[in-house]
């Protein structure tokens, strides 16, 4: 594990990853943190990972991946902002 200075950076570098503004920080509500660290690749390939602090709850760690069947098929931001909304919705985290 990280020494806890360490950990502190690496969160606050994630805090401020502006790549990610259209994937999962999308789909959590407004005044929620989100720290991120996004990817993507051929076939249409796109990830994001985040950790998730909704306010006064403990934090959520989710994972988004998404691809397609074709090499040059281009990614979808808003399929993994949506899917960050079901899962959200389906883990009643937002009541």
């Amino acid at each position: 594990a990280l020494p806890i200075e360490k950990r502190e950076l690496l969160v606050d570098w994630m805090k401020r990853n502006t790549t990610g503004d259209k994937l999962i920080r999308a789909g959590v509500p407004k005044g929620w943190e989100v720290a991120d660290k996004t990817g993507a690749g051929s076939y249409g390939t796109r990830n994001d990972i985040a950790i998730i602090w909704p306010p006064n709850k403990k934090p959520i760690v989710l994972a988004i991946l998404s691809n397609h069947d074709k090499e040059d098929a281009k990614y979808d931001d808003k399929l993994i902002a949506d899917a960050t909304k079901v899962v959200l919705n389906t883990l009643k985290a937002t009541e």
